[in-house]
């Protein structure tokens, strides 16, 4: 049964380009999204309502948030390192050829 999707014209022509090079139509992508869609019961991809850069950042303090987690944990069982363990283990880091 034929569907029919409204999209800007810019946007199909873009489409179009990009599934040419791909070597599909652009009818036979929408169908491997539709078929993905069934087979999974979502999107097969993320969307969200937050910037990139939002993610970003969310991203950032969840490892920060992680690491002050692991630092607690080391800390509550005894596993730390001292001051001068510390700056010895930073300073061989700067060493170390990237």
């Amino acid at each position: 049964m034929p569907m029919t999707i409204s999209i800007e014209d810019e946007l199909k022509d873009s489409f179009s380009a990009t599934c040419k090079k791909m070597g599909l139509t652009p009818s036979a992508a929408f169908g491997i999204f539709a078929i993905a869609v069934v087979r999974e019961q979502k999107i097969p991809f993320e969307l969200s309502a937050i910037s990139s850069a939002e993610r970003r950042v969310r991203e950032a303090e969840h490892w920060v948030n992680q690491g002050i987690a692991q630092g607690c944990a080391e800390y509550q069982t005894g596993q730390t390192v001292t001051r001068a363990e510390s700056r010895q283990m930073r300073a061989s880091l700067k060493t170390k050829p990237a």
